[in-house]
């Protein structure tokens, strides 16, 4: 029951952002073969397919059947479709924060590169994932959630950070929202759900098993269900009454974690504001309410703090023989009552 807005996300993704939305999802081979065309999509639309088998360590007939499993006619469709894409992009720079990144991110790069590389796989994930956004569905879902009796945000391993990011910006604009890291705590949360709440999946991949199954406790209790990842033919999101779709084509597979955490954060906070719009008084005066009470926890204006004391100096050491000659004079002190 995935969302049309899904489908429509998934279409519009490039190429190379679904090859990195399914690596997960891939066997071994067609993973090895995602990561040559990923790694030099422009080489592979150059290159005829006995050699990109070669690269990959496979066979010409595995290489068709990753076409066909992108949803391409084969091989040909394949290279026009890398061209196509490299002819709109160009050459990325991980210099420019807005270039799409490719490659991977070496063990030995310095700080510079690392920080170039990172900001490029963020703000392109970002402006990705608003391209895709589908924002019928994220008004649909917003206006689910601002008149829910409660929400509830499934998520594990790095996604649950953003879960209960979320739950508690949802409850300070007077949303009740429950998340728990804990997948039994989860269960027992997903059972009070009703006709009249919520339930949110977050999954990069989409195919968190603990995430999965909650959504269909919370669709079986009757709850308006949501799922946010990055892959719109996944299990979560067909299984979902919405989907907003994230993307991360990133930098490198082995740092991936953060531009997908931060296109999940996006999304999430799209549709935090798009609730709060809808709840404009309530959240005005919630969130005033909330300044209010913890003004008391921020410290003042900071000042600039008196010098230290100057420490004392410590008299000189003296030496072995002086500190000996001392030792005699007191002790002839000592045994000579007459003195």
């Amino acid at each position: 029951m995935g969302s049309a807005g899904a489908t429509r996300a998934n279409e519009s993704a490039t190429l190379l952002e679904r090859i990195a939305s399914a690596r997960d999802t891939l066997t071994p081979t067609a993973r090895r073969i995602g990561d040559v065309v990923s790694e030099d999509a422009a080489l592979v639309a150059r290159i005829g397919i006995e050699e990109l088998a070669e690269r990959a360590g496979t066979s010409t007939a595995s290489v068709n059947r990753f076409c066909r499993m992108l949803g391409l006619a084969g091989y040909t469709e394949l290279r026009l479709a890398l061209a196509g894409e490299a002819g709109r992009g160009g050459p990325a720079d991980v210099h420019d924060p807005d270039a799409d990144p490719s490659g991977d991110l070496p063990a030995d790069a310095d700080a510079d590169a690392t920080v170039a590389l990172l900001a490029s796989s963020t703000v392109h994930a970002i402006r990705r994932t608003a391209q895709l956004l589908d924002t019928a569905d994220l008004d649909r879902l917003a206006g689910a959630v601002a008149e829910a009796g409660q929400v509830q945000v499934f998520a594990f391993g790095g996604s649950a950070d953003v879960a209960h990011y979320l739950a508690a910006q949802l409850t300070g604009i007077g949303v009740p929202t429950l998340t728990s890291a804990d997948v039994h705590t989860a269960a027992a949360y997903a059972v009070t759900l009703g006709p009249d709440d919520v339930a949110i999946a977050i999954s990069h991949s989409g195919r968190a098993v603990q995430a999965i199954e909650l959504l269909d406790l919370a669709r079986s209790r009757g709850a308006t269900t949501a799922a946010v990842t990055s892959s719109a033919a996944s299990p979560l999101a067909m299984g979902a009454d919405v989907t907003l779709a994230t993307t991360a084509r990133t930098a490198t597979y082995r740092y991936r974690g953060t531009a997908g955490r931060h296109a999940q954060l996006f999304v999430t906070d799209a549709l935090y504001v798009r609730v709060a719009q809808r709840r404009a008084e309530t959240a005005r005066q919630l969130l005033d309410l909330a300044g209010a009470a913890t003004a008391r926890y921020q410290v003042g204006p900071a000042r600039k703090r008196a010098p230290k004391p100057a420490r004392k100096s410590k008299p000189a050491a003296k030496s072995e023989p002086a500190r000996k000659s001392e030792r005699t004079r007191s002790s002839s002190r000592t045994s000579n009552p007459h003195r």
